[in-house]
């Protein structure tokens, strides 16, 4: 599970540095805005496929991404807050 609340914090932060909304993220993703709006709070485990179509819209490399996470799974494992915020300023690097 922590996999998944990690992968959803990376792209909520990776959303909010380019300033775009969840409905802009999920129109040009094709994707349902409530289903995105899952993922991004740990509660959906998306396909590769969907990750790839978020990844794409955002512009960013499918490797970094992966590392963003790894990063954020660090802190996670570390101090598992429940702050939505937590390791942000970390990923962002």
């Amino acid at each position: 599970m922590e996999d998944i609340v990690c992968m959803g914090r990376v792209l909520r932060t990776l959303r909010r540095a380019r300033e775009l909304s969840q409905v802009e993220i999920a129109l040009k993703a094709e994707l349902n805005l409530s289903y995105y709006s899952r993922i991004e709070r740990g509660e959906a485990n998306p396909t590769i496929k969907t990750v790839l179509k978020i990844l794409a819209t955002l512009d960013v490399p499918y490797e970094d991404y992966w590392g963003m996470v790894s990063l954020e799974k660090q802190h996670f494992n570390a101090d598992p807050l429940t702050d939505e915020d937590h390791g942000s300023e970390d990923v962002r690097k």
